[in-house]
């Protein structure tokens, strides 16, 4: 990597942490104001067994979320090819229901699906300045799969 290329990614950073940090703030004073009894990391001093809404995912939509995925999102950091979801739906889908059941029921999201990675992405064609260009986060289409059999399967309240 040339000098060029890491001062444009050092600005880069810190255009994008200064917008992180900001976000974080916000996230932690709603969460403060939607959860009064969590610690700084977010999570329950104490659980209740009786409140929590605990649900089961099957295999069979874990299958069918793996096939459904758009071959057109790419990769995350995870390496998962979205080809490779739907092609090995039926061999994956075992393995991964169980994953999700166990992070459903202890109410911990694995650390590799909470990675992403950031691209830099003109607002405008040929921009000159760093302030034009906004980040994409690539996750991993693994833990997409999870969100979207939960938005299914959750009785979210409104």
């Amino acid at each position: 990597m040339s000098n060029v290329d890491s001062s444009l990614a050092d600005e880069l950073n810190t255009i994008y942490a200064r917008l992180e940090a900001a976000a974080n703030n916000a996230n932690a004073k709603a969460n403060a104001i939607a959860n009064p009894k969590a610690n700084a990391n977010g999570c329950r001093q104490e659980e209740n067994a009786n409140t929590r809404n605990a649900f089961i995912i099957s295999e069979h939509d874990v299958r069918r979320a793996f096939r459904r995925v758009n071959t057109r999102k790419a990769t995350g950091p995870d390496g998962i090819l979205v080809q490779v979801l739907r092609a090995c739906a039926d061999q994956l889908a075992p393995v991964f229901t169980e994953i999700f059941n166990l992070s459903l029921t202890q109410s911990v999201i694995p650390t590799c699906f909470k990675e992403s990675i950031i691209v830099p992405v003109p607002k405008i064609p040929h921009s000159a300045s760093l302030n034009n260009y906004r980040p994409v986060a690539l996750t991993s289409v693994v833990m997409k799969c999870l969100e979207r059999l939960v938005r299914l399967h959750h009785p979210f309240t409104t």
